[in-house]
């Protein structure tokens, strides 16, 4: 399902802060997990094949597809962030998730994408996930 709304996260280190350009026609809310697109632009993240993590949307913007909106969107990256995990456990710390849509972590890394960021904190419903600890397997 992806996000309708922007959505207020709950950071623990707030990383880096990019600005970086828009692919794909649609509407980045704040809080959405972005992926980099195979020609440098930022999207919505999926887990599709030659696309990786790029962090997340610090403002609201709409891309019209061109790339070439002015000012971009503000990217946070490498950062440490409480995101909302359905079946969030104690056994999930230490374990690597990745971005699956632009409101939604899976297990492991992805199909595609075959890369995972380190759940290093755990509270009901959610896990801290470390957008610096990265491993990539492909």
């Amino acid at each position: 399902m992806a996000l309708t709304a922007n959505k207020f996260l709950e950071f623990q280190d707030y990383g880096i802060e990019k600005n970086c350009l828009m692919g794909a026609a649609d509407v980045l809310y704040m809080g959405a997990l972005l992926n980099w697109d195979t020609a440098g632009f930022v999207k919505v993240a999926a887990d599709v094949a030659s696309e990786s993590f790029a962090g997340i949307a610090a403002e609201q913007k709409t891309s019209t597809g061109a790339g070439l909106e002015t000012g971009g969107i503000r990217v946070m990256r490498k950062l440490k962030v409480w995101l909302a995990h359905s079946g969030a456990a104690q056994t999930d710390v230490g374990a690597y998730f990745h971005a699956s849509a632009d409101d939604t972590l899976s297990d492991g890394e992805g199909t595609n994408i075959k890369e995972g960021f380190k759940c290093i904190g755990f509270k009901t419903g959610y896990l801290l996930i470390d957008f610096a600890d990265k491993i990539k397997t492909a």
